[in-house]
Parts: structure tokens; sequence; C-alpha cells
């Protein structure tokens, strides 16, 4: 890990330390963020992590991001982290100045949008957006026959009907008669999409490795008929099988975040599916009755895993996004073609 990103993790991790606990995390189920959390987190200029230094960010790299979302998937941070840190990136690729406050973000393929250059969307709706009365902008992501479009609405402009996720945070249907909005152009929608699936993946790589690594502590703290329950064989081989998702998803994610390929982005999600449902059941098997409970911090993440696992594409889209990459291939071009797929080639 660089010097930078070492800082980074270090930075964030102090942060989430200070500010956050269960209490925290509690109250995002009854519509309240961690005011402490995010204005240390603003603060300290992580949610400009991806805009460039001439904007007024930190030029960070999405890897960096990555780090930090780990850290916060770890500790079940609730809120628009990633919709804020990767939404005022895409203000400043549009050419526009940094937000104030939180941001929603959505991503839409086939909706009917506002046309290029009008100001104004009636009959405006939009699904499962998070947080969108704790954020000043909610910004939509539309693909279009030539790229994309960045859509930019004002939060008090939409009637909102509360939903919830998983894991108990808003996820709310959105609707106005009619909408001011701004529309400005961005690139491939597809490459968007992609650096949002994995920023989600290094959240789920940290509820993981959280889950995995609690459950370990709790097999040498619990005992049943006189001794840990991490000495039966049976509880090490699940833990032996968690520990395998969760090697082989950090590899993944880490070299997908670092390198962006799509090929890599679409097999990290796919692997991250199979190792949170891996975590989910055996994480809760371990513990037993005690993991279910809302007092307990194991629901937090698990709930939170139910949550992300189908966000900014599902886990069928990555999985034959993942496919087409390969169909079609002689069987002599295939093994090359997985083997080095996205990896980047020794000097």
């Amino acid at each position: 890990m660089s010097e930078n990103r070492s800082f980074f993790k270090d930075t964030v991790e102090r942060i989430l330390t200070d500010t956050l606990d269960k209490t925290d995390i509690d109250a995002a189920e009854e519509r309240r963020l961690p005011a402490g959390l995010y204005d240390a987190l603003i603060e300290n200029g992580i949610t400009l992590m991806l805009v460039s230094e001439e904007q007024g960010g930190i030029g960070a790299s999405v890897a960096d991001a990555a780090v930090i979302l780990r850290a916060a998937g770890a500790a079940a941070a609730p809120g628009p982290l990633l919709e804020t840190m990767l939404g005022q990136a895409l203000l400043a690729q549009a050419g526009l100045d940094p937000a104030d406050g939180l941001l929603s973000l959505a991503f839409v393929d086939g909706l009917a949008l506002p046309g290029e250059g009008e100001t104004a969307w009636t009959d405006a709706i939009l699904y499962d957006v998070v947080w969108p009365e704790a954020v000043g902008h909610v910004l939509i992501v539309a693909r279009t026959d030539d790229g994309a479009r960045l859509i930019v609405t004002s939060a008090s402009d939409w009637t909102v009907a509360p939903g919830t996720d998983a894991a108990g945070e808003p996820r709310d249907t959105l609707t106005a008669a009619s909408i001011a909005v701004m529309s400005k152009r961005l690139h491939d929608y597809d490459a968007l999409l992609r650096t949002a699936a994995i920023l989600r993946a290094a959240q789920m790589l940290g509820a993981i490795d959280w889950s995995f690594r609690r459950s370990v502590e709790y097999t040498s703290e619990r005992k049943q008929f006189g001794r840990e329950i991490g000495k039966f064989q049976a509880i090490q081989q699940m833990l032996a099988e968690l520990a395998d998702h969760v090697l082989a998803s950090a590899g993944i994610t880490d070299a997908a975040a670092e390198g962006l390929n799509a090929t890599l982005i679409a097999a990290a999600r796919s692997r991250l599916a199979d190792a949170a449902d891996a975590t989910i059941t055996i994480a809760h098997q371990v513990h037993g009755a005690i993991g279910f409970s809302l007092e307990y911090a194991l629901n937090a993440r698990t709930r939170r895993l139910m949550a992300w696992r189908d966000d900014f594409g599902s886990v069928p889209y990555w999985r034959r996004t993942l496919a087409q990459g390969f169909a079609g291939l002689s069987r002599e071009a295939f093994w090359p073609a997985v083997s080095d797929a996205g990896l980047p080639t020794a000097a």
C-alpha cells in the first residue's frame, strides 16, 4: 500500500472511531445520519477525494477511494458516502463546481428523461434513491446513444415516498409533476457504472472482512461443553471456508480497483456476491442466535451486504457481463483470455 493510501486509510479509520458508534448506526433506521461523522469527512476533504486538486479536491485515484470505502463498510457506516464521493467527481467531470453537503446518485437506463438542453422534467420519477431527505442534490447518470448525461436536481424539489433497504436505511421513491434540471454531457455510461460498482464492492469487502474477523474472535470467546467452540472441527471448517472467500474477494477487488479493467470489475462483483452469501450464512451459523439480535454488531454488516450486493448492477447483470467477454472464443483463445483478464503485463 502506498504512503498516501495508508494515510487515507488511517485518517478515515480514526474519524470512524471518533465519530461513529452503535447508536449512530441504529439511528440510521430512523432516517437520522451521523452528523459528526459526515462533518468530519467533509472537513477532511474525504468527500472530494476523486475531484482534482485544480478543482478543489484531493485528486486521489479510485483505488484510494476504495480503501476509504472498505473502512466505511467494515464500520457499517450509514449514509451516502460513496454517492457523495463519486457524485462530486461527476460534477467536476461535467465542468461544474463541487456541491455543498451530501449527494444522492442514481444510474438509470431506459427511463424517460428530459432531452438534452431541456431545463424541466415533467412527470418525473426515480426509484430506490438513497437518503434524499439528507442531501442537497440528487444526481442522475443517464445512458444516452452517445455516452451518458449527468442530470442535476435539487433534492428539496422532489416528493418523497419513504422506503428502506435490507439494512433499514432510506431507499425512497421520488416523484415530481415538474422539476427543474441541469443537464451536462458525460462520457462512457458503462465506465461510470463500473466505477460505482467497484466502489460498492470495496464497501462490501469491508463488511465481509469485519464479519470474518469478528467470527474468529467470537469462537475463541464462546464456550460449549467446556471448551471454546473454535476448537470444534465443524467450526474450523466453516471459518476456513469463509477465509477463502475473504482472500479471493480481496485480491480480485483490489486488482479491479487499481486497474479499472471491465473484465476484472465484473469478476469482482460476481465473486463478491458468493462471498457475501457465504458471510451471511457462516457468520450467523457460528454466532447462533446472538448474531441476529439488533444489539449485536454483526447484523449491521450482514444486512448491509444484503442491501449492497445488487447495487450498481445486479449479480446476474455482472455475471452476464463477465460471460460476454469470453463467449464465442475458440478453445485456443479461451485460456489466454482468462489468464490475462485485465492483469498488468510484466515489463
